[in-house]
């Protein structure tokens, strides 16, 4: 599956995550907790899978959080029916 906002990578039984916003410290926003849940959709459903891994891209945070200047200028603030991030 290919994403906008997120990378993975499978190694053996265990799938890496990556936030991929690093030009806003990796906050999630309506489209990426989208992403995020199908991809959290499609883990639980692969019985090769065990185990996942999150981190964020760049070298200066993690993950921000939610995305409040996304929202704030109008953004989709929906969430998929799984909740914040999936």
């Amino acid at each position: 599956m290919s994403y906008e906002f997120i990378t993975t990578e499978r190694r053996g039984h265990v799938l890496c995550v990556t936030l991929n916003r690093p030009e806003v410290y990796n906050a999630v926003h309506g489209p990426m907790h989208h992403e995020l849940s199908d991809l959290w959709d499609a883990f639980a459903a692969d019985p090769d899978l065990w185990v996942a891994v999150l981190t964020g891209a760049g070298d200066k945070a993690f993950c921000a959080g939610n995305d409040l200047k996304f929202t704030a200028k109008g953004g989709r603030a929906t969430l998929p029916a799984s909740g914040f991030s999936g």
